[in-house]
């Protein structure tokens, strides 16, 4: 270990050491295990961020409130992606010929609703590259800060990418009569 990795080990240690307490009492009062979330998970998740923030930040002072808000933001990302995971999945492309018909839907609407789907694909084929990934992840529930990660930018170029791709998404879907996408 360098002398550097040392010193924001150190500080880990001591952030740890003095807020470690409050820190669990804060997350059993979420009972994120009646969400099926593990808070031991969690805990590791906050502690990550909070060496990655003095990694960041080596001069900085990190106050409870800031300890506190690590935890807040940490818990309201796992209860996101419980509920990303705990929604049914859209069908794959070869999936969706062999759809299983809902019962109450005719023939005319789902053949309607097939047709919008390739609509829709055919949209999101034309949009360019760097911005398809980040709105097709958007469109199946992701946090910016997942696409972020997984695109390899900040939350907010993802907030960017995500924005301006559906702009774009939704002008060409009107353009092709798909209904009025106005705000």
């Amino acid at each position: 270990m360098t002398q550097e990795t040392e010193s924001i080990d150190a500080r880990l240690t001591r952030i740890l050491n003095a807020f470690g307490a409050r820190l669990g009492i804060l997350l059993r009062s979420y009972h994120l295990d009646r969400q099926g979330i593990d808070p031991a998970d969690v805990e590791q998740e906050v502690r990550i961020r909070l060496w990655k923030a003095i990694e960041r930040d080596r001069s900085g002072a990190f106050h409870a409130s800031y300890v506190q808000r690590v935890v807040a933001s940490t818990v309201i990302d796992a209860l996101r992606r419980a509920q990303v995971r705990a929604a049914e999945p859209l069908p794959d492309e070869e999936d969706s010929a062999a759809a299983i018909i809902e019962e109450g839907v005719g023939p005319e609407q789902s053949a309607g609703d097939e047709a919008r789907m390739d609509g829709l694909r055919r949209c999101l084929a034309e949009i360019p590259e760097r911005r398809r990934l980040p709105i097709t992840m958007h469109l199946q529930g992701h946090s910016l800060q997942e696409i972020a990660d997984v695109v390899g930018v900040s939350a907010e170029a993802a907030r960017k990418l995500v924005s301006r791709g559906l702009d774009g998404l939704k002008a060409r879907l009107n353009e092709l009569g798909y209904g009025d996408f106005d705000d």
